[in-house]
C-alpha cells in the first residue's frame, strides 16, 4: 500500500433477525465492517447471547446477493421472498450448525454503496500491502522464518 494513501474504513451497525424453529424470528444485532487494509473482504459480527460470532466473506458476494443468489457452501446470500418485503437472506453454515439471517435490503445496500464508493471496484490493488503479505507468508506464527 502506498504509505501516503489513507485506508478507508466503513462500519454499519444493523438490526437483523435470525430465523429459528417454525419460521419464528429473533432480533439479532450485527456490525458490518470494511477496511481497505483487506480491500476484498467484509466482516459481519453477530452479537448473540452466547457471545460474538464473526464471519468474513468477499464484498462482491454481499453486493451480488442483493439482487441474485450468490455464493455456495458456507455462505449464501440472496434476496428474500417478496412476501417478506425488501429483505436479504444470509445463510451461514459451519460444522457446528447453520443459521439463516434476514437483513434489510435498504440497510445492506447502503453499506455496499458506501464500501464501493470508498474503494471502487478495480482499485483494490492500490490498498494491498504486498510487502506485509509476503512477510506474512514467509514467517511462521512464532516469528521464525520458514525453511526451504
Amino acid at each position: 500500500m502506498n504509505p501516503s494513501r489513507q485506508a478507508p474504513a466503513v462500519t454499519h451497525d444493523l438490526q437483523m433477525q435470525v430465523v429459528v424453529d417454525s419460521g419464528n424470528r429473533v432480533a439479532l444485532s450485527a456490525t458490518l465492517d470494511y477496511s481497505a487494509h483487506d480491500p476484498f473482504a467484509v466482516s459481519a459480527t453477530f452479537r448473540t447471547g452466547e457471545g460474538d460470532i464473526t464471519w468474513v466473506f468477499a464484498r462482491d458476494l454481499l453486493r451480488d446477493g442483493l439482487t441474485d443468489m450468490a455464493g455456495v457452501g458456507d455462505i449464501v446470500i440472496r434476496p428474500g421472498h417478496p412476501s417478506r418485503g425488501p429483505i436479504v437472506n444470509i445463510t451461514l453454515s459451519s460444522p457446528s450448525g447453520a443459521a439463516q439471517i434476514e437483513g434489510s435490503r435498504h440497510d445492506l445496500a447502503a453499506f455496499v454503496h458506501e464500501i464501493f464508493t470508498a474503494v471502487p471496484e478495480g482499485s483494490e490493488w492500490l490498498y494491498l500491502d504486498l510487502d506485509r503479505t509476503i512477510d506474512d507468508l514467509l514467517t511462521t506464527e512464532g516469528g521464525g522464518a520458514v525453511g526451504y
